[in-house]
């Protein structure tokens, strides 16, 4: 039975488990370092507890933290929800303050009191994510749906596509507005089997494995990304200390790792 029926719900009991964890001792002795990675974790925690509990799960079958091949590297992504009605790709977006960005935008702003940043459209960051979905399993376009979900804090400041949706709830209902049909029942079981056969096996070897074709991509000149695939940061060059290889990092480092 879905008993968490609002967005609020879900926020409420997603950061009740984040107060629990403070007030464990060793939770409170790592809390600062852990900080800006558990603050992505989170929301992603919302949006996985959101569809566990507001879309139907004999129809909508969740895949979470994917990281699969894409060219010559990798390409991780947040949650894929597979159903009749499409599989949707969706990019979370943990986020507080105003949020400006027009769809054709290469880079959005957030404004928190005054302090202004600029990220990579997350449109644009997902597209490569909705790409390597379709190349993996042989999908048309209209099969696959790209999805960005903002929670936490935020309120949009410009009109925002369809596809770009604030809250858990309203994922859920762009979620159930696709009504047609575009796989038989009997393919999502095997379109899951698919994508979880032929993702990278999640550990810290496939995490390390993303890092690295991300920076190798750029040292080969095949990609040059504009900003962080991560968090949508500003890219820099650094170069490792131990063994001199320069190498691109988030300029937000060590918030965002």
């Amino acid at each position: 039975m879905h008993y968490l029926a609002t967005n609020e719900k879900v926020e409420v009991l997603a950061n009740s488990d984040f107060l629990r964890f403070l007030k464990n001792p060793i939770g409170f002795l790592f809390v600062k370092p852990v900080k800006a990675r558990f603050k992505g974790k989170l929301g992603e925690f919302k949006v996985n507890l959101g569809v566990d509990f507001l879309l139907d799960n004999k129809v909508y079958r969740l895949v979470k933290d994917v990281t699969l091949p894409a060219g010559d590297g990798t390409t991780q992504i947040d949650h894929l929800v597979v159903s009749p009605f499409g599989i949707f790709v969706i990019e979370t977006k943990n986020m507080k303050g105003w949020i400006f960005g027009r769809q054709h935008q290469a880079q959005w702003t957030q404004t928190i009191y005054g302090d202004r940043r600029k990220f990579q459209n997350p449109l644009r960051q997902n597209y490569k994510h909705v790409k390597a979905v379709q190349e993996l399993l042989g999908l048309a376009s209209h099969q696959v749906h790209n999805v960005v979900a903002f929670v936490g804090g935020c309120e949009f400041k410009t009109p925002m596509p369809a596809e770009v949706v604030h809250g858990v709830s309203s994922l859920a209902d762009f979620i159930r507005s696709k009504p047609v049909r575009v796989f038989a029942e009997d393919e999502v079981p095997l379109l899951v089997d698919s994508l979880l056969y032929k993702r990278l096996h999640p550990s810290l070897r496939s995490s390390f494995s993303h890092m690295h074709s991300v920076e190798r991509q750029t040292t080969d000149g095949t990609v040059v990304p504009k900003a962080c695939p991560r968090c949508g940061g500003v890219m820099v060059e650094r170069t490792n200390r131990r063994t001199g290889q320069r190498f691109l990092g988030c300029k937000r480092y060590p918030q965002c790792e």
